[in-house]
């Protein structure tokens, strides 16, 4: 659970212009009512019409406010002159998004954050509450807080903002300098990266504005110029993706029999369906999710790409098919561990609890597959997790219990290029 308070909601209108205060909005009704911050900010986009600039920062501060709210929290106990502080959701959650505005966005004036969240204060927050944040301000302004330096879990947990029990399990898996790593590369603006599918390739390749990356077995492109985005979306060309899922396909790919069948159990939005069509594209293809809500991106991107796949909506643990399929991509629900930094809200859901409830269904829908496949099919397991109990030991526990064999794994691991965590893993029968 994300640190804060919930309260009884009245209910929010995005009824504005400014993007710090769409930010705002939009990150308190996500710990209100356990929406995400994204989609809040995408009916902000449809409603206001922001300008390119102030939509990506509305989403810079929403997104990093969410993700460093322990450190932010901490800054602003500090600021209180050893008063104890104690704020309602609504004057927490503004709070944070100045600080994280004086604190990790270096180009932004302070007078700019200071004036502008004052008068988001007066708007939604008692006078008292706008006299001490003003004061806060001031100070935050004039003086440096530090973030805790200290190697222990706590200090650590503050400093990078994640919940200690995900710090304590990244460090048993990897050791401190690499959980450092990735805890610092789940706390930067994530990067817009696109796959280029193979008959377009020689045509981006022309653009400026687009960095093709090098060394990667699927072609893969970054946007540096923010005003080619809209043409790249709409495009069948291009799907919008990060490099991790693309590369973690063909690595599953390479050496694979060809499929004549293949389902994708929980299918949407559909990324992972259409590389597969891409890589076997007369394979015969079959697609599922949990709900009508997913189903319907799944179904858009279909008929945008030109994929003919057979839709069906049902949990994944109890899909069930009279012919066998030649490969089952299994995609689980996961920690999302590895794409932290484009998922703010995940971290703080991450718990001993949770991951116990999430291997429970891992198994479950890996149970399933292996029902599903034939004699010589194939299981791709993939997560976008870096946790390994989610990926090695379970794969581990699920190779003991189904008599399954691991053909080809890998965990990617997230960094600073922009690079997401995921994990990928192709299961034969034994």
């Amino acid at each position: 659970m994300e640190p804060g308070e919930h309260q009884k909601p009245k209910r929010i209108e995005l009824d504005t212009e400014n993007p710090r205060e769409a930010a705002y909005l939009a990150l308190l009704l996500s710990l209100r009512e356990e929406t995400y911050v994204g989609e809040t900010l995408e009916r902000w986009r449809k409603k206001a019409s922001p300008s390119s600039v102030d939509y990506h920062l509305a989403r810079e501060i929403a997104y990093g406010a969410s993700r460093m709210a322990l450190a932010l929290d901490y800054v602003a106990e500090q600021l209180a002159n050893k008063q104890k502080l104690n704020l309602k959701l609504r004057e927490r959650v503004l709070m944070r998004t100045a600080v994280y505005q004086h604190m990790y966005m270096d180009r932004v004036p302070d007078y700019a954050i200071s004036d502008e969240t004052i008068e988001i204060a007066k708007k939604y927050c008692h006078e008292t509450f706008v006299r001490f944040l003003n004061a806060a301000l001031r100070r935050l302004s004039e003086n440096a807080i530090e973030l805790p330096k200290g190697e222990t879990v706590p200090e650590i947990s503050i400093r990078y903002s994640y919940p200690p029990f995900y710090v304590q399990e990244l460090i048993q898996n990897y050791g401190l300098e690499k959980a450092e790593t990735y805890m610092e590369a789940g706390n930067k603006p994530s990067v817009t990266m696109f796959r280029i599918r193979p008959h377009a390739k020689e045509e981006i390749e022309k653009r400026e504005g687009i960095e093709l990356l090098a060394g990667t077995l699927s072609p893969i492109a970054m946007v540096r110029d923010t005003r080619l985005l809209p043409t790249i979306v709409e495009s069948p060309d291009y799907y919008i993706q990060n490099v991790t899922p693309a590369v973690s396909i063909q690595l599953l790919s390479k050496k694979a029999h060809v499929p004549n069948r293949v389902l994708d159990m929980c299918a949407s939005p559909g990324g992972k369906l259409i590389a597969v069509h891409d890589n076997f594209p007369d394979a015969e293809l079959f697609a599922n999710d949990v709900s009508p809500e997913k189903l319907k991106p799944l179904s858009e991107n279909c008929a945008k790409y030109n994929i003919s796949a057979t839709l069906s909506c049902s949990r994944g643990q109890e899909y069930s098919s009279d012919t066998p399929f030649d490969l089952v991509i299994l995609d689980a629900p996961c920690s999302n561990s590895g794409v932290l930094n484009k998922r703010p809200e995940a971290r703080w859901r991450i718990s001993r609890k949770n991951l116990e409830q999430l291997e429970e269904m891992q198994l479950q829908l890996l149970k399933n597959a292996v029902s599903l496949i034939s004699e010589h099919g194939e299981i791709w397991y993939l997560t976008c997790s870096i946790l390994k109990r989610e990926n090695t030991r379970l794969v581990d526990k699920a190779c003991e219990m189904f008599n399954l064999q691991v053909r080809t794994k890998e965990t990617i691991f997230p960094n600073l290029d922009g690079w997401d965590g995921g994990f990928a893993c192709a299961l034969q029968k034994v």
